[in-house]
């Protein structure tokens, strides 16, 4: 069994000193800015998260733009029914602005991408007419199989992009 060993170290000798290398130099890179839906706002730090937690309601700082709706949803419903009409309008409209806005940068980042991949105008303009939910869109936009896409006619893009 010794014998055995010796002669597979014997044979790859270089295998295992490039390795490390490889792997130090890979742990050694900066991660790169956030792209796709990684870059769009999130919600903490904002008057709708602030409206919250006036209220007493705190999401985890990472969950789903559909939990902070949820939450808000339910607090809601109690102002209403405290009859607090004016701190009702306030949540809704720092909600509503917030969503928005993070709406506009994701059509704003989509628009980017079909730039970069030199995609038709033709399929951007269908999937925002259509109303697409723009963050799975955006998703779908930064993957391998979007590079892929390039050239390909502008109904064939915004079929793939709304395909689920």
């Amino acid at each position: 069994m010794k014998s055995l060993q010796d002669a597979l170290r014997g044979a790859l000798p270089a295998a295992p000193a490039a390795v490390p290398a490889a792997a130090a130099a890979l742990a050694a890179r900066e991660p790169g800015p956030p792209v796709g839906v990684a870059a769009l706002p999130r919600p903490p730090g904002t008057p709708w998260a602030e409206l919250l937690a006036g209220h007493g309601v705190r999401p985890d700082r990472d969950a789903p733009i559909g939990q902070w709706v949820q939450k808000t949803a339910g607090v809601l419903k109690q102002l209403e029914a405290n009859g607090k009409k004016y701190d009702v309008r306030a949540l809704k409209q720092a909600r509503d602005e917030f969503l928005k806005s993070r709406e506009k940068r994701a059509w704003e980042g989509v628009k980017a991408r079909f730039e970069e991949l030199d995609l038709p105008e033709k399929a951007y303009r269908a999937l925002k007419q259509e109303g697409a939910d723009v963050e799975k869109v955006l998703a779908k936009l930064h993957t391998r199989r979007a590079e892929e896409w390039r050239g390909i006619a502008s109904n064939r893009v915004r079929d793939a992009l709304l395909d689920t």
